[in-house]
């Protein structure tokens, strides 16, 4: 999601680990359970969630101090035999107060052999980095690993330094060094389409190239799993044509955005974030704008 560097020149360097969250679970549904895993959180400038706008402005429609608190939120779905997981944290490689999925996933009752599906929204280092364990083995030994073709062939190419700023060089590298470690286990798969019975792979790029969303059901309720489609539980909604410093291709975000809060607020779904405090939520339009209402 973010540039390292940016972050730690920030003074994110300096932000001790936070106590350890229990995972919060979503009410049971029918065949399946959602359960939203903690891996941690960290601080970031509150300029990093609008390029152009005064510091003033920013504060005042985030509701929040200098320096913001953003959480991760991994979305784990128990149906049957499946154990299924989007994204899947940081590692111990990125930031202070990330990596702890390990904790969550312990205090669930979850074994890393236990989990079959790795669906990745997109490939920033917050989402995907915590794919290897210390000895660069998959974490998950068991599981199937999958990612959308776009966005895999992105963070892949030779070409893809061209294409970023320098400050996210190491989100490159990182991405080719996880890709690597999970070699042949890592499935490309395209758009628009299940990935698994009943879970739809849904473009929204703009974040990243090759950013998907995931669309499902429980006991006939439809659901999505942003990933990083919307970032802040106000500013993503109020203000959607905001541009964040995160976003690789600003306006193709802000049309994704549109698009997007306008689907939820009409099917009133039921949308887990992984920068939205406590993960679970409703999407209500208020004015020519949105707002987000946590469940």
């Amino acid at each position: 999601m973010l540039s390292r560097r940016l972050l730690l020149a920030s003074g994110a360097a300096a932000l001790a680990s936070p106590s350890f969250a229990q995972p919060a679970a979503a009410p049971s549904q029918g065949d399946g359970r959602v359960t939203v895993l903690s891996d941690g959180g960290f601080e970031m400038p509150l300029s990093m969630l609008a390029q152009g706008v005064a510091p003033a402005e920013i504060a005042a429609a985030a509701q929040q101090t200098e320096p913001m608190r953003t959480v991760l939120n991994v979305t784990c779905l128990r149906r049957g035999s499946e154990v299924i997981l989007f994204d899947c944290g940081s590692g111990a490689n990125f930031l202070p107060g990330s990596g702890q999925l390990g904790e969550s996933l312990k205090a669930a009752g979850i074994e890393p052999e236990a989990v079959t599906h790795v669906l990745f929204t997109h490939l920033h280092p917050d989402h995907f980095w915590g794919a290897l364990d210390e000895f660069d083995s998959p974490l998950f030994p068991n599981a199937r690993w999958l990612v959308a073709a776009g966005e895999i062939g992105f963070w892949t190419s030779p070409k893809v330094y061209e294409g970023l700023p320098e400050d996210r060089h190491a989100f490159a590298a990182g991405a080719q060094r996880i890709a690597k470690g999970l070699g042949d286990k890592l499935e490309r798969l395209e758009l628009g389409q299940e990935w698994l019975p009943g879970i739809t792979a849904v473009a929204t790029a703009g974040h990243t190239p090759g950013h998907v969303s995931f669309a499902f059901h429980l006991a006939g309720e439809p659901t999505m799993v942003l990933g990083d489609a919307l970032t802040h539980p106000r500013i993503s909604f109020a203000h959607p044509d905001w541009r964040p410093a995160s976003d690789h291709d600003a306006d193709l975000a802000v049309a994704t955005r549109r698009q997007l809060l306008d689907r939820l607020s009409q099917e009133r779904m039921l949308v887990i974030g992984y920068h939205l405090p406590g993960g679970t939520g409703r999407v209500e339009r208020q004015g020519t704008a949105y707002r987000f209402v946590p469940a």
